[in-house]
């Protein structure tokens, strides 16, 4: 299945309240390079994938299961994270992700957090 089917049934899930389509399993998905720009993935479980340098601008992650998820180096400029689970995932030289985008997020001493925001989050 191409990731474009995975999204148009994630998106009849989402808009039919779990009666259509199919809920996004993308977990342990490769999808290094991926161009997800605006994709809707709200509540997907994407635990345990591989997301390195992936345009993820805009995107919708809110309550989405990213645990483990390898996230280093991908553009996160308007990627909303509200109540993404990012326990242990791996943010480094994540760009244009920002303290507050992380507010509502979840995260732990096991998330590698980008070195940019390190000391933000720390004091906050």
């Amino acid at each position: 299945m191409y990731i474009k089917d995975v999204l148009q049934a994630h998106k009849a899930w989402l808009d039919s309240g779990g009666v259509e389509g199919e809920r996004a399993n993308l977990r342990n998905a490769i999808l290094q390079q991926a161009d997800l720009h605006d994709a809707d993935l709200q509540r997907a479980d994407l635990n345990g994938a591989r997301l390195s340098v992936t345009d993820l601008m805009g995107a919708n992650m809110a309550g989405a299961d990213l645990r483990g998820a390898d996230l280093w180096m991908s553009d996160m400029k308007g990627t909303k994270l509200d109540g993404a689970d990012l326990r242990g995932a791996n943010l480094m030289e994540v760009t244009n992700l920002t303290t507050e985008q992380l507010r509502d997020a979840v995260v732990d001493e096991s998330t590698t957090l980008p070195t940019s925001l390190k000391t933000d989050t720390e004091d906050s």
